[in-house]
């Protein structure tokens, strides 16, 4: 764990300002702790501050309906960027996670688990951004990752997902 954790704030030296690195350092630090202690995963979100989609992700985990229950399987850590420092994000996360996929736009998640492993991240099998999820496609990408890295019950992944489908205006098939 500490050796993880250890290459993750060194990552963070890099990218951030170190008021800034201090602060995404602590809260991630903090949610590993909590995480341990109840048996979680981590959820880290990046967001910019002027971006609708991160804005509506936001919403989507903290509405009354939904954060019950993404907070069964997850601390979540919301990280927000301010415009400036937005831009220096893309591509950087490369080094960090062993993947060809690159940071390509906000908002931008992944998933630790308690000991700060890698376990998901915010990209689909072709490694686009989920990040919001504004299609069906991409819904159910979200639903599967949350699925293997979580404890809810498929009526409970249902509701997140009528949930982002609601909030995307889009209407849910029946038959999935």
């Amino acid at each position: 764990m500490h050796k993880n954790l250890l290459l993750f704030v060194t990552f963070f030296i890099f990218i951030f300002s170190s008021k800034s690195q201090i602060i995404s350092s602590e809260l991630i630090d903090n949610a590993l702790m909590k995480a341990k202690e109840e048996n979680k995963y981590v959820f880290v979100n990046y967001r910019v501050e002027s971006c609708e989609l991160s804005k509506k992700l936001e919403h989507q985990m903290t509405n009354e309906t939904c954060k019950p229950l993404y907070n069964t399987s997850y601390v979540v850590v919301d990280i927000v960027l301010p415009e400036n420092k937005a831009k220096t994000y893309f591509g950087s996360i490369d080094n960090r996670v062993k993947t060809n996929t690159k940071v390509k736009g906000f908002p931008f998640w992944y998933i630790l688990d308690n000991d700060g492993n890698f376990i998901e991240m915010s990209y689909d099998a072709n490694g686009n951004n989920i990040g919001y999820p504004t299609t069906k496609k991409k819904v159910n990408e979200f639903i599967k990752i949350v699925s293997k890295t979580s404890k809810l019950t498929e009526r409970k992944l249902n509701i997140i997902a009528n949930s982002l489908h609601i909030q995307n205006n889009e209407q849910l098939l029946s038959g999935k």
